[in-house]
């Protein structure tokens, strides 16, 4: 989650009431005054009926999970219209993403063009990714299959030649030029062929920052991933710059689960804080869904402060890190040589393993990054990125959570997560910094299947 400065580009998940305007709207709020008041239990015809009658606008976040935001009426006035829902208050929450040093310019090829021919790693990758050989990788000849990784994050560059056979597409839906601007299987999103932008409230879920392109390139590209065969789902749920709010990132997670994916991967955390809001437990209440669906969430432990040294989260949680469930793994960051990098958070009791994330000393990790051609990229289009973060060493995480399950597909996510945690490296140093005191391990995990 850090610049090459150390700098931080800052999330921001807000909501309050905002001026009055009209009808739906399926795109996130893009200005404080846009933001609204999330409502529960509510449905499409109920938030259509109040925002019609009263002038204002509403955006469906979830219409399965009857999750409404309401923009445009204070909490005084929904609780009136709306006496049996759950209303969200909400305040400035403040989230830090994984650094990008990737330019924010306009992204062509919005439509996904479809696979390239796989290119896979071989036995020379580990000099351009020592990462893989770090955590024992390299080597492995289980690589993923059939598992589905949900990257929750600014949006995948799902036309790079060495992510797009990976994509997880919706075959029942179509998709670009082809698309029919219908809801083809029932499940509230028209033409979400392959993922769906939350942000901008659309079926092309591209990336335009850099970070999320980079997290997916590190869980599952076909040529450096640590899954090199499973597939990744694009959820956008950030701009460009890496804004956005809770409600935006609680329905991508939802989104994901609905549709199949095993592991949620969050490369995003929030502001320390010892309160736990009501938009923190609208988060909390989509990882115990996710426990539900059986599905694994890993989360960055996250950067530290303005002041770029790591902090401890058991004494200031940090969210989604610290939420605590047994479908949830939480990921510190090591350098090189499997010592705690100086801007990763830490905690014996709410951080559970640490995993390489890149550091300045000891080398950035590279993963892909955004492809500017038109068209249909050229197979000889690959360009790569380093970054280094917390950020980074989470989709390690996840790549490896999607080798074991792919391994066995009938472990529980808890089930997984004690195969990470219970067979890494030890390191006497993270005693008392993670809760597993260990660095993970490809090689001894599947050892312990």
């Amino acid at each position: 989650m850090k610049r090459n400065s150390y700098l931080t580009l800052l999330l921001t998940i807000v909501f309050v009431s905002c001026g009055k305007k009209s009808v739906e709207t399926n795109q996130a709020p893009r200005t404080i005054d846009e933001i609204g008041i999330i409502a529960s239990c509510t449905s499409r015809a109920q938030a259509l009926e109040i925002a019609t009658a009263s002038g204002t606008q509403f955006r469906v976040l979830s219409e399965k999970r009857k999750l409404i935001e309401f923009i445009g009426l204070s909490r005084e006035e929904l609780s009136k219209l709306l006496p049996k829902a759950r209303l969200k208050d909400n305040k400035i929450f403040e989230n830090i993403v994984a650094f990008s040093n990737v330019s924010t310019q306009s992204v062509p090829n919005t439509e996904y063009y479809g696979p390239h021919t796989p290119v896979y790693r071989n036995s020379g990758s580990g000099r351009s990714f020592p990462h893989l050989e770090q955590i024992d990788a390299l080597g492995s000849t289980h690589l993923g299959e059939g598992v589905v990784i949900a990257v929750v994050d600014t949006g995948v560059y799902y036309n790079h030649p060495h992510l797009s056979p990976n994509i997880y597409v919706n075959p029942n839906e179509s998709h670009g030029s082809h698309g029919n601007n219908r809801d083809d299987d029932g499940n509230g999103f028209k033409d979400d062929y392959a993922g769906w932008d939350f942000y901008n409230g659309d079926a092309y879920p591209i990336d335009d920052n850099g970070h999320g392109t980079h997290v997916a390139g590190l869980a599952a590209s076909t040529y450096m991933g640590v899954a090199p065969k499973a597939k990744i789902l694009p959820v956008k749920v950030m701009s460009a710059s890496g804004s956005g709010d809770l409600g935006t990132i609680t329905a991508g997670i939802i989104y994901a689960i609905e549709r199949g994916a095993d592991i949620v991967n969050l490369s995003l955390g929030g502001g320390a804080t010892r309160v736990i809001t009501q938009e923190i437990r609208e988060l909390i209440n989509s990882v115990k869904f996710a426990r539900t669906k059986n599905t694994l969430v890993v989360a960055a432990a996250g950067n530290g402060g303005n002041d770029g040294v790591g902090d401890c989260n058991d004494e200031m949680p940090v969210y989604p890190a610290n939420i605590q469930s047994d479908n949830m793994l939480t990921v510190a960051s090591v350098d090189r040589y499997n010592r705690i990098t100086s801007y990763s958070n830490f905690g014996a009791g709410s951080v559970h393993v640490a995993a390489p994330g890149g550091d300045q000393v000891t080398g950035h990790l590279y993963a892909p990054a955004i492809a500017y051609c038109r068209g249909r990229c050229s197979s000889s289009n690959v360009p790569y990125i380093g970054m280094q973060g917390t950020s980074m060493a989470a989709p390690i995480v996840a790549g490896m959570a999607a080798v074991l399950k792919g391994v066995s597909s009938t472990l529980s996510p808890k089930e997984v997560r004690d195969k990470i945690m219970q067979n890494g490296v030890y390191e006497p140093d993270l005693d008392g910094i993670v809760q597993s005191s260990r660095v993970v391990n490809l090689e001894l995990a599947l050892e312990s299947l």
